[in-house]
């Protein structure tokens, strides 16, 4: 535990920097958020194996069935989000980090790793796989709950942004809660993500062909 512990100085001193360069808003944001995933992602990398994650494929019961509960439960807590939470606080600012970049197929694709991929790979590894402790009730509460409002954080700065943030990621800590198989939240993390900015990256690129 003592040793977990120490391995998650780094990434948390480098999300607090994160959330200082969001507040700033330097210009082109996408790049601090490349990089800030992509740092976690290599930081987290030896929690992560393409090989291990191709044979989750396999099996129905411990990965396709919970993607599958998660899948509805990230969509249950997304219309929470917009119909109860956003619905009675009109007008309240969230504090959600704007994300800009650069109007051309690079910056599309940089956008489409970024926001596809790291931001995934890289939450769950930090967020729950990281995070989590289960030596205890106590602990796997705590660091639960440690690990939601740190996401959070890496979302926005003001508390409605951040309970937003929070019950988006409730569905993937609970799913590596009673899995333990973190490749299930990376899996409907990535899907969710897929389902919200496929469309409009599809339509940027199809606006900047036709330039």
């Amino acid at each position: 535990m003592k040793s977990q512990i120490k391995n998650l100085a780094f990434p948390i001193v480098w999300e607090l920097l994160f959330i200082a360069f969001c507040i700033i808003k330097p210009f082109k944001t996408l790049y601090i958020f490349f990089v800030f995933y992509l740092v976690l992602v290599v930081y987290f990398s030896k929690d992560f194996s393409i090989k291990e994650y191709s044979r989750n494929f396999r099996s129905l019961k411990r990965f396709w069935l919970p993607v599958a509960l998660t899948v509805i439960g990230a969509q249950m807590a997304y219309m929470v989000k917009q119909h109860l939470i956003q619905a009675n606080f009109v007008g309240v600012l969230d504090g959600t980090y704007g994300i800009t970049w650069e109007n051309s197929y690079i910056g599309e694709l940089l956008y489409a790793v970024t926001i596809l991929f790291l931001c995934p790979i890289s939450e769950e590894l930090f967020f729950r796989k990281a995070l989590m402790i289960f030596d205890s009730a106590t602990s796997a509460m705590i660091t639960f709950v440690l690990g939601l409002l740190l996401c959070g954080l890496s979302y926005a700065y003001l508390p409605l942004g951040v309970v937003e943030a929070m019950v988006l990621s409730l569905p993937y800590a609970i799913a590596f809660f009673c899995t333990r198989n973190i490749y299930v939240p990376i899996t409907v993390h990535m899907i969710f993500m897929m389902y919200q900015h496929v469309p409009a990256i599809v339509y940027d690129v199809a606006r900047i062909s036709l330039r």
